[in-house]
């Protein structure tokens, strides 16, 4: 036969392990516990000030983005405006430069106009000269002698021919 034995039973070693659990439990409270609860609230607390601190540091550097975007927009308005300045003097450079030449052209055509005045006016000068001394020339001729027509003809025709030879010559 077989005898039941409590499930619980009461005995020294029983009670020997739980003293030695509670005396193990007080001194990790004491020593161990205290420290590691210590610790999780510091390192809770660095955390916790490192993610204000990333904030911080998040908001600010958005802040300088903004200021920069700011400022790139102005650098860019003012490139244009600078941009815009270069066009117009160039525009004025040009301008001055084209009407100087125009008017480097005026003098040079009124100087070449006046160049050929004079030539012409030294040419007519010239022609009337010649001209003077043709007819004086046919004038000797006809006072030399009297002439017919068909010889008056003839010696107007030689007179021609002898001052066009002199001319050229």
């Amino acid at each position: 036969m077989t005898v039941y034995e409590p499930l619980l039973a009461l005995n020294w070693n029983l009670l020997f392990s739980a003293i030695t659990v509670l005396v193990l439990f007080l001194i990790l409270k004491k020593f161990f516990f205290e420290k590691v609860h210590n610790f999780m609230e510091e390192r809770e607390n660095e955390v916790r000030t490192q993610f204000e601190t990333a904030e911080e540091n998040n908001r600010l550097a958005e802040q300088k983005l903004m200021d920069y975007e700011e400022r790139i927009k102005n650098y860019q308005s003012e490139g244009r405006e600078i941009i815009k300045a270069a066009k117009d003097d160039a525009k004025v450079q040009a301008q001055s430069i084209l009407d100087d030449a125009k008017e480097k052209a005026r003098v040079a055509i009124e100087k070449s106009e006046a160049e050929i005045e004079r030539q012409k006016n030294n040419a007519r000068r010239e022609l009337k000269d010649e001209i003077g001394s043709l007819a004086v020339m046919a004038a000797e001729r006809i006072i030399e002698k009297e002439l017919s027509d068909r010889n008056q003809s003839e010696i107007v025709d030689k007179i021609i021919r002898e001052a066009e030879e002199e001319r050229w010559s």
